[in-house]
């Protein structure tokens, strides 16, 4: 426990005047309290963690809104009711001769004295109380500076570590669920939560929580036209309750369903990106709390950083998308359906594990290109990977070889499952394709390998795949 920096000077002061009591307050104003810092009485000892509101203060009111000294030499001269005039004396123990008190810091503080001695205190004496003030407001200011640094110095080692964290190693998701629990354990909240909310639809999930938050809630998702959460994910601002209503219906978070408790101060901010998801990091404390601006800022500036981590996180995902996969189709590109059929037929002859890979071509496609516009010519390509992708279970890999030409791979099955697919596909290409355009007829032709009985390097499964696609196709117009 730290030693009080002002006791020294309230005890030196009250010892030098001989007085009956010496209090130094300080002015909290958003709560408008007087606070005891330090005290030194000959009677019985003034309560620690005294705290007397502003207007139930008496005397202390009057010195503090007037910001000038008071000094009464006769007290009992006074018209007051003395437990009403300094509210932390009793009744009937208040028999003091005179008193004197001295603001401090321009109303930040109040330096009181009073004395059983003599009539109120002469004019050395009031310097001497003057004097002492100035040095508790020096005190005052240094031990603002100190808490101000040491709250800076809390600052930077949670940047710090947040920062550490997001350059290693490690799921996203365990990222965002470490980010929720550092900034409650700063900010002394007992629950703290992180929140998605999707572009489309009314729903957003937890990506991140506090260990008490109870499990099931990262597994669901909830209504955003509800709660407090779904009330800033709508309004995209900031929202603040010092005191939540445990009686009031809507002083809920997530649902009306929710154990969380509903008695404490709540802080949420959202933060909202480009390509339109948008975030709510909120905590909630079991009682009424408030927490500074620098606090404030500290957690925005985290969630602007989480902001732009996840704005990174899926802007790579699209990339990455956008090589793997074809744009006009959405299934694999030629070159990543090649680049698998390579390392599936690698890793087959290691493990001795059979695969099939087979090419399903349309023709006469080239004359569609006089019959149809672009446009059209790439719904059809749309509508025929929609067909395979929906038809095919997901062990089968579907690639956009050509315009007119799809691949198919199929690791590790049985003939009868493989000859299955193999007719799926065919049958829904012929469904999904237009019978007749103009004279012009189009329909599927197929060639299949079985790997690596019939090819065991990838330049022979090409060779043998287009070799045996080209038959088919002459086979069938001779």
């Amino acid at each position: 426990m730290r030693p009080n920096p002002f006791q020294s000077l309230v005890n030196l002061l009250s010892n030098v005047l001989e007085a009956h009591t010496t209090a130094f307050f300080t002015v909290e104003p958003h709560k408008r309290l007087f606070n005891l810092a330090a005290s030194q009485s000959l009677r019985r000892q003034l309560p620690e963690n005294l705290s007397i509101p502003i207007e139930q203060s008496g005397i202390l009111s009057q010195a503090h809104k007037g910001g000038q000294t008071i000094h009464f030499d006769k007290m009992h001269e006074m018209s007051m009711p003395s437990s009403s005039a300094l509210p932390f004396y009793r009744e009937g123990e208040c028999d003091i001769k005179g008193l004197l008190i001295e603001p401090v810091g321009g109303g930040e503080g109040l330096l009181y004295v009073d004395t059983k001695y003599s009539w109120g205190f002469n004019t050395k004496q009031q310097k001497w109380i003057k004097e002492v003030a100035e040095l508790l407001y020096d005190l005052m200011r240094q031990k603002g500076c100190l808490s101000w640094q040491r709250n800076l110095e809390q600052i930077w080692q949670l940047w710090r570590r947040l920062d550490y964290r997001s350059f290693k190693e490690g799921s996203l998701q365990d990222y965002c669920r470490l980010l929720v629990e550092e900034c409650a354990r700063f900010l002394a909240a007992e629950y703290g939560l992180l929140a998605i909310h999707e572009p489309a639809g009314h729903r957003y999930r937890l990506i991140g929580a506090t260990a008490n938050m109870p499990p099931n809630y990262l597994n669901q998702s909830f209504n955003s036209k509800q709660g407090l959460i779904g009330w800033i994910f709508r309004n995209q601002k900031p929202l603040f309750i010092p005191r939540l209503n445990a009686d009031s219906s809507e002083h809920f978070l997530l649902n009306t369903r929710e154990s969380l408790p509903h008695y404490g101060a709540l802080w949420g901010l959202p933060a909202i990106s480009p390509s339109g998801h948008s975030l709510v990091l909120a905590f909630l404390s079991r009682g009424p709390r408030e927490w500074s601006e620098e606090d404030q800022d500290a957690v925005s500036h985290v969630l602007y950083q989480l902001h732009l981590l996840l704005e990174q996180s899926y802007l790579r995902e699209e990339c990455e998308h956008l090589r793997a996969y074809d744009f006009a189709s959405g299934i694999l590109n030629a070159l990543t359906f090649e680049a698998k059929v390579e390392e599936t037929l690698l890793s087959g002859i290691q493990s001795s594990t059979p695969c099939i890979v087979a090419l399903l071509q349309l023709e006469p496609w080239q004359i569609m290109h006089t019959r149809m516009p672009p446009r059209q010519l790439r719904d059809w390509q749309q509508l025929i990977a929609e067909g395979l992708y929906h038809n095919l279970p997901t062990n089968v890999f579907l690639g956009q070889i050509a315009e007119n030409r799809y691949g198919l791979l199929l690791p590790g099955m049985g003939p009868q499952e493989v000859n299955q697919h193999l007719n799926t596909a065919l049958e829904v290409s012929r469904q999904v394709t237009p019978k007749r355009i103009k004279k012009a007829k189009l329909q599927p032709f197929m060639s299949v390998v079985q790997c690596p009985q019939e090819a065991s390097t990838v330049e022979e499964l090409w060779a043998l795949a287009y070799q045996r696609l080209f038959e088919a196709f002459h086979s069938t117009n001779r």
